[in-house]
């Protein structure tokens, strides 16, 4: 028996929104984790580009440029690395310029829809990256140009874009600054890092969880008393005591160990319906788990929407976390010249895992009053359409096909904005060990939050400059 025409065609109206909605980047992102967790990172940065088209596409260029900035970065591929990050900064500005503009006009267009922008936390570490990467190449006059630039970018948070997402400052790239800063004997500037790094590490251990650098005290107090600023310096020891923070030994040296830990939390959807109408509890008895998930949810919310007499459906989006197990890196420096070994446990100086979900807490009732609203209008233009169809053709069950098509191809596509940078880690450490100049060896322990070593790894060859800091990066995503 054939069916009829309307019927057919709310068929293949159907499937297509499903399938249209089935398309997941999960794999391609799982493959990446793997290669990331194996040290591959250069073949995790050629899986990126060789899905440029597949998995990114023209509104997710932002990403395909911070990934793989960032993957090149661990790599050890530097200067390739700049490159992905000079574009990500101009598609970021250029995404979020036309964003401002077209806010209002596009209210009924979902927000994933849209071409990404990045957080004002991603944007900020993108000249983090890029400030490392030039130190990492022994350009750090170019260093100092990301130095001014992340600033500048902080500052026009807090005035051009009155942002409340609660975002406006990030003491770690503050801290890093500084210590680029006294690199190149620009005191004074590093005592200015230092100071905005140390104010902003004040509020970071009850808003992120990070407690203030111990060493980031002592950096302000030295570069304080180095620039005779008495006045300065009172005023710290009235906040946070009698400080003593010697000059380095001369012949001595510094080794900065930046650890990359774990990976960044992911964003998924949190959805909220009003359903009145019959009882569909036998699509729920479905229970899968993983890459599944997310296609089954689908096929439940249009069942749910077929037997319903009318059904409104939001989707709003939540950070769930990756688990793994590296809590803090234990480093110590062994010099070839026979000197007993310098030892330093990491510190955690960036959270960006609590970053990322204070700054969409800061800004999810926004997305909620644009969602609702989404909601309302297209929930009221699905009736207003079915109505005026059913009237014209005189033809109610004509009527009613068209409102269940077009509600369930609105139920289908409701989907949270769940894009974000996934390649970042969850946390940043930091060990900072003194050690004499030279050659010397590197050796790390990866321990658990009990203690319990999870890993080992020891550099060679590690050159020690007199009077300067050498950046090592280790990315520990177990």
């Amino acid at each position: 028996m054939v069916k009829p025409l309307r019927t057919r065609a709310l068929t293949l109206i159907i499937a297509a929104t499903v399938f249209h909605g089935c398309a997941t980047p999960a794999a391609y992102y799982h493959n990446m984790n793997s290669l990331v967790a194996a040290g591959r990172y250069g073949e995790a940065a050629a899986a990126g580009e060789q899905s440029r088209q597949k998995v990114y596409g023209r509104k997710n260029e932002l990403l395909y440029h911070l990934d793989r900035g960032f993957l090149l970065h661990i790599a050890g591929s530097y200067a390739e690395s700049n490159e992905a990050f000079e574009n990500a900064k101009r598609v970021a500005n250029e995404h979020f310029t036309k964003s401002v503009t077209a806010e209002a006009s596009t209210l009924l267009v979902s927000d994933n829809m849209r071409p990404y922008y990045g957080e004002d936390f991603e944007r900020a570490l993108i000249h983090v990256f890029c400030a490392l990467n030039y130190v990492l190449m022994g350009r750090e006059s170019e260093a100092l140009v990301e130095a001014r630039q992340v600033d500048h970018f902080l500052k026009t948070l807090r005035t051009n874009y009155n942002h409340k997402s609660g975002y406006t400052e990030d003491a770690f790239a503050r801290y890093l600054m500084g210590m680029i800063y006294e690199n190149q004997g620009a005191v004074n500037d590093a005592y200015i890092s230092y100071y905005k790094a140390l104010e902003n590490y004040d509020s970071y251990a009850a808003v992120y969880g990070v407690p203030v650098p111990k060493k980031l005290i002592a950096d302000t107090f030295r570069t304080a008393r180095a620039l005779g600023f008495s006045d300065d310096v009172r005023a710290l020891e009235k906040k946070w005591g009698k400080v003593e923070a010697p000059a380095p030994d001369a012949g001595c040296g510094e080794v900065v160990v930046i650890g990359y830990n774990g990976l960044a939390p992911v964003k998924v959807d949190s959805f909220f319906e009003i359903s009145f109408g019959r009882a569909w509890s036998y699509v729920e008895a479905a229970d899968v788990e993983g890459e599944e998930e997310e296609q089954v949810e689908q096929a439940r919310a249009i069942a749910r929407n077929i037997l319903a007499e009318e059904q409104v459906r939001m989707a709003f989006p939540k950070y769930v976390p990756a688990e793994y197990r590296v809590s803090v890196i234990d480093a110590s420096v062994i010099s070839n010249s026979g000197a007993a070994p310098y030892d330093d446990k990491a510190e955690t100086v960036e959270n960006i895992g609590a970053l990322a979900k204070t700054t969409l807490a800061g800004r999810i009732a926004r997305v909620r009053v644009r969602t609702i609203i989404r909601a309302a209008v297209k929930f009221a233009l699905t009736h207003n359409i079915s109505r005026s169809v059913a009237k014209n053709s005189n033809d109610e069950l004509l009527g009613w096909l068209v409102k269940k098509t077009l509600s369930i191809a609105s139920t289908a596509t409701e989907l949270s904005d769940k894009r974000s940078w996934r390649s970042l880690p969850d946390t940043i450490s930091m060990a900072r060990l003194t050690a004499p100049a030279g050659a010397c060896r590197l050796s790390l322990t990866m321990r658990d939050a009990a203690g319990a070593a999870v890993g080992t790894s020891t550099i060679e060859n590690v050159t020690v400059r007199p009077g300067k800091k050498t950046f090592i990066i280790i990315r520990a995503v177990n």
